[in-house]
C-alpha cells in the first residue's frame, strides 16, 4: 500500500509542470494557426481532385484532405461516399457534430475539438515522461511533440490530436495513476478513433505483468476493454452496410491497400523517393503549381526521410524506453508499411510518426542533456513545420 500510495503522490503535477504544458502548447498552436492562415491567404489553392471538399465556413482551410472527409461524415452521416467513407472511425466526427449543433461549421468545431486534445496530449505525454525519467526529459519530450514538422496536423480536422490525447491519457492513467479501468476506458475511445488504437493492449499488457501482483487478475479485464471501441463500431457497421469489417476493406478497394512484401516495400520506397526529389529541389513548382501532383511525388521522399528519423530515435528507445512503449511505436508505425499503396507506399507516415508518443519519450530523452541539441532540432523541426503547414493549407499533400 505505502508503494502504491508514494506512486499517486508523485503523479500529481506542480504547478510549475502545468504552467510549462500550457506555454508549449498557447506558443506551438499559435505558431502553426499564425503560419496556416498567412499561407493560405498569401499564395495560390491548389485544385485536388479524388476527394470531398471542404466544409464552407471559418477555418475551413483546416478540413482538407482527411479532414473533408471527416466534416462530411459529421454533416451527412456514412451515407455520404459509401462504403469509402468506413474507413474513417467515428468519435471523432460524432463530437464534431455535437458541436455543430451549437451553432457554426465542422471545420471550426474541428479545429477546437483538436486544440483541446492535443492540451491534454501534451499534459499526459509530460506526467509519463517525469514519471519515467525527469523534469528536463518531460519538458524536451513535450517541446519535440509541440513543434514536430507535423504537428500542425494537430490544429487540423484531424484525428491525430484526439488519438494522442486518448493513447497517452490511457498509458498515464495506467503508469501514472495506476489505474488500469481508467486506461481501458481511454482505450476504447481511442480504438473508436483510429483502429491501431486496440495496439494499446501493448504497453498495458506490459505494464500489467511487471505490475500483477499489485492490478490483480482483474486488470486483465480492464485493458480488454480496449477492444470494446473497435467492436462497437464494428456492430455498427454490420448493421447498417452488412459487414463489420468493411472499413478495412475500404482500405484495398478505395486507397489500394494491400499486403506486401517489406522487402519489395521497401524498393518501392526507395525509387518512388527518388522521383519525388526533382520537385523538392524546386519549391517553385511546388508550393506554386496549381496541380497538386508535385506535393504528392515530393511526399514519397519526405515519406522515407521521415522513416529513417523515426528508425534512428527509436533505436535510442531500445534502450532507454519500457519494452511496451518501444513495441507500440514500431508497430503502430511499420504496420502500414505492410499495407503499401501502389504509387505511395509509405503513404502518411509522417503523420503516423505523429501518432506514436513513444517516438518523443526516446527523442527528448537525448535532447534534454543537449541545451544546443534541443534548441536546434526544434529550429530545424519549425523551419519544416512551416514549409509542410503552407502545403496543406493550400490543398497540397503532406501525410
Amino acid at each position: 500500500m505505502a508503494r502504491t500510495s508514494a506512486t499517486r503522490k508523485r503523479a500529481k503535477a506542480s504547478p510549475g509542470d502545468l504552467s510549462f504544458v500550457l506555454w508549449v502548447f498557447l506558443l506551438s498552436r499559435v505558431f502553426f494557426l499564425g503560419v496556416g492562415a498567412l499561407a493560405h491567404s498569401m499564395l495560390p489553392q491548389a485544385r485536388p481532385g479524388g476527394s470531398p471538399l471542404q466544409p464552407p465556413g471559418f477555418l475551413n482551410y483546416w478540413a482538407h484532405w482527411d479532414g473533408a472527409w471527416y466534416s462530411e461524415i459529421a454533416t451527412r452521416g456514412y451515407g455520404a461516399h459509401a462504403p469509402a467513407s468506413t474507413a474513417f472511425f467515428p468519435l471523432y466526427p460524432m463530437l464534431v457534430r455535437l458541436g455543430s449543433y451549437l451553432g457554426e461549421g465542422p471545420a471550426l468545431w474541428g479545429v477546437l475539438i483538436s486544440l483541446l486534445s492535443t492540451f491534454f496530449a501534451l499534459y499526459f505525454l509530460y506526467g509519463i515522461a517525469q514519471k519515467l525519467y525527469d523534469a528536463r526529459v518531460a519538458r524536451a519530450s513535450t517541446l519535440t511533440l509541440a513543434f514536430f514538422p507535423t504537428a500542425f496536423f494537430l490544429n487540423a480536422v484531424y484525428t491525430e490530436a484526439l488519438f494522442l490525447a486518448l493513447t497517452t491519457g490511457s498509458v498515464w492513467a495506467a503508469y501514472v495513476r495506476r489505474d488500469l479501468l481508467l486506461a481501458g476506458v481511454l482505450g476504447a475511445f481511442a480504438a473508436a478513433t483510429r483502429n491501431l488504437g486496440i495496439l494499446l493492449v501493448v504497453p498495458l499488457f506490459f505494464e500489467w505483468v511487471r505490475n500483477r501482483r499489485e492490478f490483480g487478475r482483474r486488470g486483465l479485464a480492464e485493458i480488454g476493454l480496449v477492444f470494446a471501441g473497435l467492436a462497437a463500431y464494428a456492430i455498427f457497421l454490420g448493421g447498417r452496410f452488412g459487414s463489420p469489417l468493411i472499413f478495412a476493406h475500404q482500405q484495398s478497394a478505395y486507397w489500394g491497400r494491400r499486403l506486401t512484401n517489406p522487402f519489395t516495400t521497401a524498393d518501392m520506397a526507395w525509387r518512388t523517393a527518388r522521383a519525388g526529389m526533382s520537385y523538392i529541389l524546386h519549391p517553385a513548382t511546388l508550393f506554386l503549381n496549381p496541380s497538386a501532383q508535385p506535393a504528392l511525388s515530393a511526399s514519397n521522399t519526405l515519406n522515407l526521410a521521415f522513416l529513417v528519423v523515426f528508425l534512428l530515435v527509436m533505436g535510442v528507445g531500445l534502450v532507454v524506453l519500457p519494452p511496451g512503449f518501444t513495441l507500440y511505436a514500431l508497430v503502430i508505425v511499420l504496420l502500414p508499411v505492410l499495407t503499401p499503396s501502389p504509387e505511395f507506399p509509405l503513404m502518411s507516415l509522417p503523420r503516423f510518426v505523429l501518432g506514436a508518443f513513444p517516438f518523443f519519450l526516446a527523442l527528448g530523452y537525448p535532447l534534454a542533456r543537449s541545451g544546443r541539441g534541443l534548441a536546434l532540432w526544434l529550429i530545424l523541426s519549425g523551419a519544416l513545420g512551416v514549409a509542410l503547414t503552407t502545403l496543406f493549407v493550400t490543398w497540397r499533400w503532406v501525410a
